[in-house]
């Protein structure tokens, strides 16, 4: 009984593992569509040429995720340290994934140039990580369907192999 039991459970911890990398998928799609919109609001809010940056990052910064958490860390590190590089302020908070090295030259580009120059970059930067939403969408459509079956059919062989 405690065999089978067991090997029950092994199976049930396959299947759990195919869940979650296709669950991983679709968040880091979820991720770059949310940066897509938070730098579109940006570009809007910057264009306006009233709020200086820190206050900018913060009415972009309208939801509880990554991005928005991102960006409101970003506006207290310029408020708490004026005088430091915003690519060195974004180089102690980086999240991994596809959208780093676009944001690494946004932050490069928001730190100086005129208003048009800094509105272009966010602009661009946005059109770029739609790009790569897009294409991570797609790949997760793709991909999390054969994950959750590989995770299940995965843990019903071990399953029957440990039985």
């Amino acid at each position: 009984m405690t065999r089978a039991m067991l090997a029950v459970m092994a199976g049930m911890l396959c299947a759990l593992a195919g869940w979650r990398h296709a669950a991983a998928l679709r968040a880091s799609a979820a991720r770059l569509h949310r940066w897509t919109e938070v730098l579109e609001h940006l570009a809007l809010i910057l264009s306006e040429g009233t709020s200086t940056l820190p206050e900018a990052f913060e009415r972009a910064a309208t939801s509880p995720l990554d991005p928005d958490e991102l960006l409101l860390s970003l506006a207290a590190d310029l408020r708490r340290q004026p005088l430091t590089p915003l690519p060195s302020l974004y180089a102690a908070h980086a999240l991994p994934g596809p959208e780093h090295d676009a944001l690494v030259r946004l932050m490069n580009r928001l730190g100086r140039g005129s208003l048009e120059m800094r509105c272009q970059a966010v602009s661009q930067t946005a059109e770029e990580l739609a790009l790569l939403a897009r294409q991570s969408r797609e790949s997760a459509d793709r991909d999390a369907a054969m994950w959750r079956n590989l995770g299940f059919i995965g843990g019903a062989c071990l399953t029957l192999m440990l039985l």
